[in-house]
């Protein structure tokens, strides 16, 4: 009985940290928006699945929304791809902030910021 129980040990020990970073979760969805006037974009990271793959990285700007990225099993290859996108706009002057996307059908786009007004400079 004791052989098997440090059989179970040492096969626990190799199997976890193998198999542990494919079962994290992905973080909470987050997106940046950025204006410049009362232009507004944004950039989000999207998790289709919970997992942090397969994602994918949406860009909105007036009048238009599309993947400009996606990844199936390339972790952190959608953050890295959205920072870029956000860095650019804030190396042209836009200003840019970050906030926790809650997934809930009372909350859209449209009462997310149809009556909030383009920050102040």
């Amino acid at each position: 009985m004791d052989t098997m129980i440090k059989k179970i040990f040492l096969t626990l020990t190799v199997i976890i940290p193998v198999t542990l970073p494919s079962l994290v979760i992905a973080e909470a969805e987050q997106r940046t928006v950025c204006y410049s006037g009362d232009v507004r974009h944004i950039v989000e990271v999207e998790y289709p699945q919970g997992w942090a793959v397969p994602c994918r990285v949406r860009f909105t700007s007036p009048g238009d929304s599309r993947i400009v990225w996606r990844a199936e099993t390339s972790e952190g290859f959608c953050e890295r791809k959205a920072e870029e996108i956000v860095e650019r706009r804030k190396s042209a002057g836009w200003d840019c902030r970050t906030e926790e996307v809650f997934d809930s059908p009372a909350l859209t786009d449209s009462s997310l910021f149809s009556d909030l007004p383009p920050p102040s400079r």
